[in-house]
């Protein structure tokens, strides 16, 4: 499976799961913040990392602080970030090898201006090589905007297209926000059985994966992270379905905005897609959300199954998370393990490494 950065925290995964403790909100942020500056990174791009990763930390999203110490987040001699083409309604970004998460978070502020001024817009990203973070975090940002947004991200080799296990996909996530009151229905999903970072974060942790979701080196089921790691993750249905989406998102992200189609760890040039609507070009934003909101009440009170096989309630697209990241918000307290937070809390394993 190709991947750019180092494991190493990963690769010291104990031999049984590992407990973990609550930790202060307020002090996994400073900590998080801390390391970032320590690798090398400004205050403004350590804050808006330190929120992605946060985000995802709250929501219980793999995407979160195993990024940070598994090493896969150190930044790299960049240049500036600069528009290359523009339209009232469109603009191409060159990344400059910058952080993923701080240059999507120019193009969707961008996004969203456009918008907002001209009633729709489409925005691309290349040129750069590390993580864009949980999307629903830009899709989110979006809705709250009262727009309709489309996040697409592609990223290196790590998932086999239906009927093979050669990795050619990345885990390809999308994620969709729709500005409903009063909360807005964020979709926010990779392509693949299961996130990249899920797999790092079950060999950090010590604990087994599911064992349809990966095959090994061989092309016969990976039974352990280690062996989804050296083969391929399958796509998130694990049929033809899922596999063409993942292609989609790959042309849309990666072909449409002129990031690499392979080789695209050596190639270090990644993609992602941002497009936003305003709800106005077909009417009101009131008489949108008016008509949204019947759908997602007919949803949320729709008839459980009699025997709750599938679940108590009906859960909307964000809602689960959202209700995990106010409870922990209310905690004040998220739970990690010792061996995360110490790797936090030392800051002098962030440095730079130098010849």
């Amino acid at each position: 499976m190709a991947w750019h950065g180092s494991n190493d925290f990963a690769e010291k995964a104990p031999t049984s799961p590992v407990e973990k403790h609550p930790r202060p909100i307020s002090e996994i942020r400073e900590y998080t913040r801390l390391a970032l500056i320590a690798s090398g990174y400004s205050e403004e791009d350590a804050e808006i990392v330190t929120d992605v990763l946060m985000y995802a930390e709250l929501r219980g999203n793999n995407q979160g602080l195993i990024k940070l110490v598994a090493g896969t987040l150190a930044p790299r001699p960049a240049d500036e970030i600069r528009i290359l083409t523009e339209t009232p309604v469109s603009a191409k970004i060159d990344g400059g090898q910058r952080v993923g998460m701080v240059i999507v978070r120019k193009a969707v502020d961008i996004a969203i201006q456009k918008a907002k001024t001209s009633g729709m817009s489409v925005v691309g990203v290349t040129n750069y090589a590390s993580a864009t973070g949980a999307l629903g975090i830009w899709a989110r940002d979006i809705a709250r905007n009262g727009l309709i947004g489309l996040v697409f991200s592609q990223c290196p080799e790590m998932v086999a297209p239906y009927g093979s296990y050669e990795p050619i996909f990345g885990t390809n996530p999308f994620a969709i926000g729709i500005p409903t009151t009063p909360r807005p229905q964020v979709l926010d999903m990779a392509t693949s059985a299961y996130a990249y970072f899920g797999v790092v974060t079950a060999q950090a942790e010590g604990k087994p994966i599911p064992h349809d979701i990966a095959w090994d080196a061989e092309g016969k089921p990976a039974l352990t992270p280690a062996d989804a790691l050296k083969g391929a993750i399958r796509s998130f249905d694990r049929g033809y379905k899922g596999s063409h989406i993942a292609f989609m998102v790959e042309l849309l992200a990666g072909a449409f905005t002129g990031a690499a189609m392979e080789g695209k760890g050596p190639a270090r040039n990644w993609g992602s897609l941002i497009i936003c609507i305003d709800p106005i070009v077909f009417g009101t934003l009131e008489e949108f959300q008016e008509n949204a909101n019947l759908m997602v009440n007919r949803v949320k009170n729709a008839k459980i199954l009699p025997d709750q096989s599938e679940g108590s309630q009906i859960w909307l697209p964000g809602e689960r998370g959202d209700s995990l990241e106010e409870e922990n918000l209310t905690k004040g307290t998220l739970d990690l393990s010792d061996e995360v937070f110490n790797a936090l809390k030392d800051t002098s394993r962030f440095y730079p490494k130098t010849a």
